[in-house]
């Protein structure tokens, strides 16, 4: 009999499931929107009877012989907590919505075992504190024993930062702020100002937006003055400060009707008040005992301050987990679960790959040999890198299925559309042609970690595209589709340990072309998650500007 873990993220959006085994090894994780094709999965059960069957399936669990422990991500019930709804940004009734997915996700956890007749009655369910599963999850992520490990997010148990201090693979919490204040909610609503809508995770369009507007002080400075750091906590400015700061924000919202680039300028003063602001919480954290720094939390979610902090902190190692927002708790609460069973007090650590989740079903790509009525099928195992570069140097857009899926929001190559990055109207034909999305979005280079150092500045690993970091000068011609209207690139390093299949896709790019990198985007359209099911990839590449799709070892082309 073997006891596996079940780890369930419950805040009411993005749910997710991992199940980490009795050994302490996180064997799936997968976002339960992937596997729904809903976008955020808004008040989704993480434990949904399909998905969960699905994910027992794959990790070899036995019905009658083996036992599931269930923990969620919240300790509390955050509707239970006597705070006053405030309509300071985004208005209480929001604030009140996100309460009511909460407390019913968190009252319904482990429901499903019943379902699929794994329980006789409704389990005792582990319910853990959600910043210690989000500093936990991207711990088992570092590969290191000492850091410190910050936590910003939208809204925690009773704050939105924490600090903990990881040392010798053991975890305890040095600070965390209490009351209202929060850098994700500050970031909403600028979202929100700017025209698009943080229920979608649009704050992705306000970085990309950002490069192409000017900082102006008076905006960025109203906006930093909305908050007070104190030690590195967070809190709300005085309500006479912070209407003051609103009104002479709201001024520059962009209309419904207006065009995009009209909001430029809004978005550059708020990602620069955002980073001045994360600067100050980054001062409160050093203590001169490392210069490890573990960063989680939906916030660590923003790459372009990410590519900063070396410069602007005591920190020269940064690490950032694949899935730092609320779907990576699901790791957290289940290796929580872990170590309570085990009285272990050291995280344990895992071999970094972000490869957790489903693979393509072998009898739906078993029925791909017979799509010859809509394209050329051909089986290129063996020397799917090299044939893969051939084309992409040919200009064509791949869609790429292999093996299994990434756990987080990135596409990091094993549910990807790659193209060559030398053609400066790749961007364009893209953005138009396949994903249907605004013209101004960046995407990602990949490339290997060896050739990092020729092509970028302030070079630092960035497997799970983390960091965004300016290109050298002389080389950003040769790869104008990967190069943001700055002069960044939020990039993507590989590895032979890490990626194989990507990094001998770079090399042998790089042998036909002179250049080792290769354009990466999530494999989806605007609106919708990354593909999970091989139909969900047909179904992309049948319906879009996309050459060819490789599912396994099978290519098909138009």
């Amino acid at each position: 009999m073997a006891t596996f873990h079940l780890g369930l993220s419950t805040s009411g959006h993005d749910p997710a499931l991992a199940i980490v085994d009795a050994r302490g090894r996180v064997v799936f994780a997968e976002a339960t929107e992937r596997f729904l094709q809903d976008k955020r999965a808004w008040g989704i059960a993480p434990d949904h009877v399909t998905h969960l069957l699905a994910a027992l399936a794959a990790v070899g669990f036995e019905r009658g012989r083996d036992r599931l422990e269930v923990a969620t991500s919240w300790a509390t019930v955050k509707a239970d907590l006597p705070v006053q709804m405030s309509d300071t940004l985004l208005p209480a009734t929001e604030a009140l919505w996100l309460r009511g997915l909460q407390a019913s996700l968190q009252a319904s956890a482990g429901a499903s075992l019943l379902r699929l007749e794994l329980a006789r009655e409704m389990p005792a369910v582990r319910r853990y504190d959600h910043h210690l599963c989000h500093a936990v999850a991207a711990c088992v992520f570092a590969p290191v024993e000492d850091a410190a490990c910050l936590v910003i997010d939208g809204e925690g148990e009773v704050g939105a930062v924490s600090l903990f201090d990881l040392r010798e693979r053991t975890i305890r919490r040095r600070w965390r702020s209490w009351g209202p204040g929060s850098l994700g909610t500050l970031y909403a609503w600028i979202t929100k100002l700017c025209g698009f809508d943080w229920r979608l995770g649009e704050e992705w369009k306000v970085m990309g937006l950002a490069a192409y507007g000017t900082v102006v002080p008076e905006l960025r400075d109203a906006m930093v003055s909305m908050m007070e750091v104190d030690r590195g906590r967070l809190r709300y400015a005085p309500a006479e400060t912070l209407e003051r700061a609103r009104s002479l924000i709201e001024r520059h919202a962009r209309a419904a009707d207006a065009p995009v680039m009209d909001a430029a300028d809004l978005a550059a003063s708020g990602q620069a008040a955002y980073a001045a602001l994360a600067e100050r919480v980054l001062a409160a954290c050093d203590d001169g005992q490392t210069e490890n720094l573990i960063l989680s939390g939906g916030c660590a979610l923003n790459s372009s301050f990410n590519g900063t902090i070396a410069g602007c902190s005591e920190f020269r190692r940064i690490f950032v987990p694949p899935a730092p927002a609320d779907d990576g708790n699901a790791i957290g609460a289940a290796i929580l679960s872990w170590m309570h069973s085990t009285e272990s007090t050291r995280i344990p650590g895992c071999d970094g790959s972000p490869f957790l989740g489903s693979t393509p079903s072998p009898g739906t790509m078993g029925r791909l040999g017979h799509f010859g009525s809509c394209g050329k099928v051909t089986d290129i195992g063996g020397d799917a890198p090299g044939q893969i570069a051939r084309r992409l140097a040919d200009g064509r857009i791949i869609g790429v299925m292999r093996e299994r899926a990434e756990f987080g929001p990135r596409s990091l190559g094993n549910r990807a559309i790659l193209a060559d990055p030398r053609d400066p109207a790749m961007k364009d034909r893209i953005n138009r042609a396949v994903k249907g999305r605004e013209p101004y979005r960046p995407f990602a280079p990949v490339i290997a970690e060896a050739d990092v150092d020729a092509w970028f500045e302030r070079v630092q690993s960035s497997p799970y595209m983390s960091f965004t970091l300016p290109w050298r000068p002389q080389r950003r011609s040769l790869v104008p589709a990967v190069v943001h209207e700055d002069g960044t690139g939020r990039l993507q390093t590989v590895s032979p340990g890490s990626a194989p299949w990507m990094h001998a896709l770079t090399q042998e790019f790089g042998k036909l072309t002179g250049v080792p990198i290769v354009l990466n985007t999530s494999f989806n359209i605007m609106g919708k998650p990354i593909v999970h099911s091989v139909e969900d990839a047909v179904s992309v590449f049948m319906t879009t500007g996309l050459d060819a799709l490789l599912v396994g070892d099978l290519l098909i082309e138009k």
